[in-house]
């Protein structure tokens, strides 16, 4: 995905402005801004001191900036009153909640009218998230697939135990449904696609701009998921255009 940001700004004119959200210490955040020389400007946000931190531990990153709140915190108005976020007060250009709103609330609806205030009317809202599966044994097969086949690889059983029951189980309750995103997505934008699955997680672009959104994909490159976890045959339209006009009242 940061490759084909990068890409992606590079085939456009102007400056392009990325915010990310739940991407803990924005290391992709940071990687973009330097390797982008001036043609990204980044802004990453967490709430968590440690992130922070890590952040600005080798001093600070060229053209990338970190917000220390939950994503909440951050409203139009603090960005217009804040000397140094003011260069984003013109809105972002791609926005990515990563793993983000399932840790808060299972509201979709209000969580994404709030953060695409800041996003540009051709911008791309980019979305990582798990979602639960209407099977809910085909949700936990997935699961077992993922810690049993993955990462046991990595770490202990009680490692795995210790994050499902310190984490997981709190996310749990706030994911929705593939079919319920979707849903909520087209009261905001005319296209949507899945672009990357593995298990219980997908990869989805949104945009109100067919050009920008299909000069993006076409930045993209193949995923390198082995095909036992890709569980769809992306990318693939989430809705009908037509439809989401119809929703979002656009004739």
């Amino acid at each position: 995905m940061g490759c084909a940001i990068l890409k992606y700004a590079r085939a456009r004119r102007g400056k392009l402005r990325l915010y990310t959200l739940g991407t803990a210490e924005g290391t992709m955040a940071r990687v973009i801004g330097e390797l982008g020389d001036g043609r990204v400007e980044t802004l990453s946000c967490s709430p968590n001191i440690e992130n922070l931190r890590s952040f600005y531990a080798y001093g600070v990153p060229p053209h990338a900036m970190f917000f220390h709140g939950p994503f909440h915190h951050l409203t139009s108005e603090k960005i217009q009153d804040d000397g140094e976020l003011r260069k984003f007060a013109r809105g972002f250009d791609i926005i990515i909640e990563d793993t983000t709103f399932q840790m808060y609330s299972p509201n979709r609806f209000d969580q994404i009218r709030f953060v695409s205030q800041q996003l540009k009317s051709n911008g791309l809202f980019i979305f990582v998230e798990k979602f639960k599966h209407e099977d809910d044994e085909e949700y936990r097969r997935r699961e077992r697939q993922k810690d049993h086949g993955f990462k046991a690889r990595f770490f202990s059983a009680s490692d795995i135990r210790a994050k499902e029951e310190t984490v997981l189980t709190r996310m749990d309750r706030s994911e929705v449904s593939l079919a319920e995103m979707s849903e909520t997505l087209r009261r905001f934008f005319e296209h949507s696609f899945a672009t990357w699955n593995s298990g219980n997680f997908y990869t989805l672009i949104s945009s109100n701009s067919p050009e920008n959104l299909d000069l993006f994909l076409s930045k993209l490159c193949p995923a390198a998921i082995p095909a036992e976890y890709v569980y769809a045959d992306l990318p693939y339209r989430l809705y009908p255009e037509s439809e989401a006009r119809r929703l979002s009242g656009r004739s």
